[in-house]
């Protein structure tokens, strides 16, 4: 095996590094430090949904009847109160003050979502999410392990992600995950590492056009955009149910 090229390497970080000043530096290491913790988390992301994955086609075969798997529900919807395991990243379902149910995500950066959809045609992802711990709006998302576009659409102070689950020709479970920036502990009174409070995932099969990403560079591309609650299909008033138990 030939040597890694350590000195390139080391070069290269150093001549990124911002040494007009001492903060200036810090910054530069903690940005260094992000960058690294990012890829680790997109690591850990696509290992699960790797392992997910394999774990559902072995057990699909073994059962001898894949052909009862070929037909998929063309939608589904996920909201907190369904059973999301603390495995799949998230903790204990709570209410709001109008008794909307939402779930904390923590305490890793990544939460993760196991279900059986049609994979034949591109489908509509949007996650909602009403308030996060981190500074930046930005959330990863991963369709089995592969690193998806999408776009950040605020709608009267909650939040979309949304992008587009690619066709694919294995039939079998889909592993949708999410990676947020950072996670952090609100206070003294609350010691948990949290995330951000999910309230529903949305999957359903629209065409292709109607989601504006651009994956060219193969990294997602957020733009933050507003609508108006009124064009929007507001709170979750039903549940298309495709799996029996979410997590």
């Amino acid at each position: 095996m030939d040597a890694l090229p350590v000195d390139s390497d080391v070069a290269q970080i150093i001549a990124r590094l911002d040494r007009s000043s001492p903060d200036k530096l810090l910054n530069s290491i903690a940005e260094e430090l992000l960058r690294l913790h990012r890829g680790y988390q997109a690591v850990v992301a696509r290992m699960h949904a790797l392992e997910i994955t394999q774990s559902t086609y072995d057990q699909m075969i073994s059962s001898g009847e894949p052909v009862a798997l070929q037909t998929m529900p063309q939608a589904t919807v996920i909201d907190a109160s369904f059973s999301l395991s603390t495995e799949a990243g998230f903790y204990q379902l709570e209410y709001d003050s109008l008794g909307v149910p939402y779930r904390w995500t923590g305490p890793e950066p990544t939460f993760l979502f196991e279900l059986f959809i049609d994979r034949q045609s591109p489908a509509a992802i949007r996650l909602r999410f009403s308030q996060a711990t981190f500074s930046q709006r930005t959330v990863q998302c991963y369709v089995d392990g592969h690193e998806i576009a999408t776009t950040l659409v605020e709608i009267d102070g909650e939040f979309e992600v949304r992008g587009m689950l690619p066709p694919r020709d294995l039939v079998g479970g889909s592993v949708v995950s999410f990676v947020c920036p950072s996670v952090s502990a609100p206070g003294q009174q609350d010691a948990r590492l949290l995330g951000l409070v999910f309230r529903w995932l949305r999957i359903e099969a629209v065409p292709a056009t109607a989601i504006d990403t651009d994956d060219s560079h193969g990294s997602s591309v957020v733009a933050i955009q507003r609508e108006s609650r009124a064009n929007s299909s507001g709170k979750l008033r039903r549940r298309i149910k495709s799996v029996a138990d979410a997590s």
